[in-house]
């Protein structure tokens, strides 16, 4: 079972460790490799993704192979119902000395250095979570439990050194992607998609047994 990058470690997915063609040669049926040219066109022009499927781990598989053809590296983040804010944000963690402090989880650490981050299992996400993903996809912002503020790149441009040193802001990387999964609810079991989501929906697309559908329009970086 996949279970995504070590703590505090950025991950390549495992087929990167051969070269670009032997992951070509893994792709599969028709449907992936069309699927896969299709989700690289999506991060070619900017967009996140969703890509809704039958319960199981191809999904998965296609955004990993997706980014290792790419030469992407990937956080990843699986979500359960007793996922919080925290395991999305940062972490109060135990340091050297016996002191704590906030430790960046994926989304913070894809954020800033510009990685593909991959979250799984969208339909179990409980509604006092689903503002931070919302703010994340919508306006590449969050706030950050240290005091610091994740503001898109765009935005942390247009301001001085000294407005950013005084807002603790820190610059959203214009790479940064993301890749959400899920199944589709009804008919599997879940909640559904929060309306935010659904009214940034500017394209879907079927490829059966996936159905991969935009969340948003990427930032023109």
């Amino acid at each position: 079972t996949y279970e995504g990058p070590r703590a505090g470690r950025s991950r390549r997915p495992s087929s990167q460790r051969g070269t670009r063609a032997e992951a070509a040669a893994g792709l599969g049926s028709q449907s992936s490799l069309g699927a896969l040219r299709w989700m690289m066109m999506q991060l070619a022009i900017g967009q996140d993704m969703l890509l809704l499927a039958d319960p199981g781990a191809r999904a998965r598989r296609l955004a990993l192979r997706l980014c290792a053809l790419l030469g992407r590296e990937v956080e990843w983040v699986g979500i359960t119902r007793d996922t919080t804010e925290s395991d999305l944000k940062q972490r109060r963690e135990i340091v050297g000395g016996g002191s704590a402090a906030y430790a960046d989880q994926a989304p913070v650490r894809a954020a800033i250095h510009g990685r593909v981050l991959i979250v799984e299992g969208l339909e179990k996400v409980e509604r006092n979570v689903m503002p931070v993903l919302n703010n994340l996809l919508e306006n590449r912002e969050v706030a950050l439990e240290d005091g610091r503020f994740l503001m898109a790149a765009d935005r942390y441009d247009s301001l001085s050194e000294t407005e950013r040193q005084a807002a603790r802001v820190v610059r959203v990387h214009p790479n940064f992607r993301v890749i959400a999964l899920g199944v589709p609810v009804p008919p599997f079991p879940g909640n559904q998609l929060d309306p935010p989501l659904l009214s940034r929906r500017q394209l879907a697309r079927q490829v059966l047994p996936v159905r991969l559908v935009l969340l948003k329009q990427g930032l023109d970086l």
